[in-house]
C-alpha cells in the first residue's frame, strides 16, 4: 500500500468524476480506487483545480501499459505513436475509436492493444460517417468478435444497445446525471428524441414520483427503449412512443414540466413543437452542436418572438468537442410566459 493524494466523490458522481479526471489526465492508473461508506476515492497526479485533496493508502496496479500509446509501443513504427488517439468510447464490451488515415494499416494492432487495456472489451470499432435519416455511425470491426449488440451501465442503469443501429454517446452521461438530478416530484417531463433512454430511464429511477413521456423515431433504438424500461423497472413511470415528435405532439393535447432536446444538430429545427407543448415555467434542456453559443441563441430568440413566448435562460454550459472547434453545448431555458 501507498499514500497517495486523491479526491473523494459519492458513489453516484463516481463515473462522472472519473470521466473527467481520466479526460483531463489527472487520474493516476498505477493505482487502484477504493470505496468507503458511501465514497469513492480517486488517486490524482496532482491538486491544481480539483477542491480538497486527501491522502489515503493505495494498492498498486500490476505493472502494465497505462495508455493506448504505451500498449502499442514496438508494436507500430515510433513515428506513429504521436498519432494514436488519447480518447476512445467504451460501451459495454464494445470499444469504439476514431483513427486517423495514418493509422489504417495498423487497426488491428490498435484494437488488440485496446483489448488488452480493456479485459472486459470484446469488440473493438473504427468510426466512419454517419448515413441516414437516423444519422447511425458507420463502424468497421477491427478487432474482436465483431458483435455490436452489448450491454451499457451507467448510474446505476443498465441499457442495452446495438451500436451498429443507433447512436449513443456515454460521453453524455455526466449530462444525463445532471439533468436526472434537476427533475422534482410530480414532474411531467418529455424526451423528445429519447433513444434508448439513457435520459428517461435515469429520472425515473432517481425519482420515483414522475411520468416521462420518451419519443423516439429509430424503430430499432425504439425497440431497445422498450426493453431497457422494463430491464430498470420503470414500466409505470416512462412511457415510450415510436414514431415522429411532431405528429406524437400534435395528437397529444397536454403540456409538460420539463422537456429534453437530445438531438444536437437539429434541435433548433424542434423548438417551435417544444414551445407549443411548454408552459409558464416549464424548464427545457436543448443541445445544440456549433462553435459558440451565440450563434444558437440568436435562433432561440427568433424562434420565440414567432411563437409569442418569453424566454429566460438559466444556464449555458460547453459539454464537448465534437469536431475541431465544433462543441455540443447545453442551453437550460425556462418558459417565462
Amino acid at each position: 500500500m501507498v499514500r497517495r493524494p486523491c479526491v473523494r466523490v459519492r458513489r453516484d458522481d463516481a463515473e462522472e468524476v472519473r470521466r473527467r479526471l481520466a479526460r483531463e489526465g489527472l487520474l493516476d492508473p498505477r493505482y487502484k480506487p477504493f470505496e468507503r461508506d458511501g465514497y469513492v476515492y480517486f488517486p490524482v497526479t496532482g491538486g491544481e483545480g480539483l477542491g480538497e485533496v486527501l491522502e489515503e493508502e493505495f494498492e498498486e496496479r500490476a505493472a502494465g501499459p497505462r495508455t493506448l500509446r504505451e500498449a502499442l509501443e514496438g508494436v507500430i513504427p515510433m513515428e506513429l505513436l504521436g498519432k494514436v488517439p488519447s480518447s476512445y468510447d467504451v460501451v459495454g464490451e464494445v470499444a469504439v475509436i476514431e483513427l486517423p488515415r495514418e493509422l489504417r494499416g495498423y487497426e488491428r494492432a490498435v484494437g488488440e492493444a485496446l483489448m488488452r487495456l480493456h479485459p472486459r472489451v470484446r469488440t473493438v470499432l473504427a468510426k466512419g460517417g454517419t448515413r441516414g435519416v437516423f444519422r447511425v455511425r458507420e463502424l468497421r470491426v477491427i478487432a474482436g468478435s465483431g458483435a455490436t449488440e452489448t450491454t451499457h451501465r451507467e448510474h446505476g442503469c443498465t441499457y442495452k444497445l446495438d451500436l451498429a443501429k443507433m447512436f449513443f454517446n456515454p460521453r453524455m452521461s455526466g449530462e444525463r446525471l445532471r439533468v436526472a438530478r434537476m427533475v422534482k416530484p410530480g414532474e411531467k417531463v418529455l424526451d423528445m428524441f429519447a433513444g434508448v433512454g439513457p435520459f428517461s430511464i435515469l429520472i425515473a429511477r432517481l425519482q420515483p414520483d414522475v411520468e416521462v413521456l420518451a419519443i423516439e423515431l429509430n424503430p430499432e433504438a425504439y425497440r431497445y427503449l422498450v426493453e431497457n424500461i422494463r430491464l430498470n423497472r420503470v414500466e409505470g413511470r416512462v412511457k415510450a412512443i415510436w414514431g415522429n415528435v411532431g405528429d406524437i405532439l400534435k395528437r397529444l393535447d397536454e403540456t409538460f414540466d420539463r422537456i429534453i432536446m437530445d438531438l444536437p444538430r437539429d434541435s433548433l429545427k424542434y423548438l417551435p413543437i417544444a414551445l407549443r407543448r411548454s408552459r409558464a415555467g416549464t424548464v427545457i434542456h436543448l443541445y445544440w452542436n456549433g462553435v459558440d453559443s451565440e450563434e444558437a441563441f440568436k435562433e432561440i430568440g427568433r424562434i420565440a418572438e414567432k411563437a409569442r413566448r418569453d424566454l429566460r435562460l438559466l444556464g449555458v454550459r460547453r459539454v464537448m468537442e465534437t469536431a475541431p472547434r465544433t462543441y455540443t453545448w447545453a442551453i437550460d431555458m425556462e418558459v417565462a410566459s
